[in-house]
């Protein structure tokens, strides 16, 4: 096994949103904990100034700051710059969470959800991107969650994992071409947030023991790590594991004619399980589907993307 020297920061600053409690508290204290100066982001007063205390009591750097992450996003990252002069690091984490059958729901909540997530992350990460890009080592790293895959009753809160997890795909080639690594998480772990969402008492119990927050705080603070090479992904992470994700297609289907008639006959070959192909983003995906109407565009685009203008 390869001797891996231990990461220290160097005093780099990082964001990290919603970091009053729960996974934000573990990515900040972990950061900390390491060596990088730390701006704790959360609405709740008391719950960001307990986690700036436990980091200075154990001898790390860390300010508070409330600032709503939709509404104020800039002000947040000024805190940031106005505090420790530089910005390195943004961990969008912060979000809430509610139940309810979509049209049962208060449309006024159901949006709240969706735009702590997805506002929040696009307008924290729009006014920091120049910081990272200042930074030479600008690391952005999203949350999406396996609730993007959609779930019964959590229709906000998949929507927007499912947004984000667009939006990361789009930064990585943005932002990656101007030297920030972007990268998307998706975590599971025991916070306050999971606690009342599972009625079985074998679930309730695995993630207790295996699913310990600060095991992927341990994950992510790699990825943030200026040295770390490994971006432009999405990892599903828990516990001491993690692995890659992307979208999948099965085979594709023809059929003669563009007609309903057509579909109706071929409706059985169309839901057959097959082969998958991953599919990172969105320009490999219609690369594939132009392929399979002229194969000699694999090589017209094997080194150009598939953007339109």
């Amino acid at each position: 096994m390869t001797e891996t020297s231990r990461l220290d920061f160097n005093e780099r600053v990082a964001i990290v949103t919603g970091a009053g409690s729960g996974m934000g508290r573990e990515y900040a204290v972990t950061l900390a904990s390491r060596g990088a100066r730390v701006v704790v982001n959360d609405i709740s007063t008391g719950a960001a100034a307990d986690t700036v205390q436990s980091i200075t009591n154990a001898g790390g750097t860390a300010v508070a700051d409330n600032n709503n992450v939709v509404t104020n996003a800039s002000d947040l990252v000024r805190t940031a710059v106005d505090k420790f002069g530089r910005l390195d690091i943004v961990i969008n984490n912060a979000g809430i969470v509610g139940f309810g059958r979509l049209w049962e729901m208060d449309g006024e909540a159901w949006w709240k959800i969706f735009d702590t997530h997805v506002k929040g992350t696009v307008e924290v990460s729009r006014h920091a991107m120049t910081h990272l890009i200042e930074s030479g080592s600008g690391r952005l790293i999203n949350t999406s969650s396996h609730g993007m895959l959609g779930t019964s009753h959590l229709s906000a809160y998949n929507a927007a994992k499912a947004a984000i997890w667009g939006f990361g795909n789009s930064m990585v080639e943005e932002a990656g071409a101007v030297g920030v690594q972007v990268t998307t998480v998706m975590p599971s772990a025991w916070t306050p947030m999971t606690e009342g969402a599972f009625d079985n008492p074998a679930v309730v119990k695995l993630l207790r023991e295996q699913f310990p927050a600060n095991a992927v705080a341990a994950f992510v603070t790699w990825l943030a790590h200026q040295d770390t090479t490994v971006h432009g992904e999405t990892f599903q992470v828990a516990g001491v594991s993690a692995v890659r994700t992307a979208f999948s297609a099965m085979p594709r289907v023809r059929v003669e004619s563009a007609t309903p008639e057509d579909w109706a006959r071929n409706a059985d070959t169309l839901m057959r399980d097959g082969e998958l192909t991953p599919l990172r983003n969105g320009g490999e995906s219609f690369r594939a589907e132009l392929v399979s109407f002229d194969p000699s565009m694999d090589a017209e685009l094997a080194t150009a993307a598939v953007v339109p203008k």
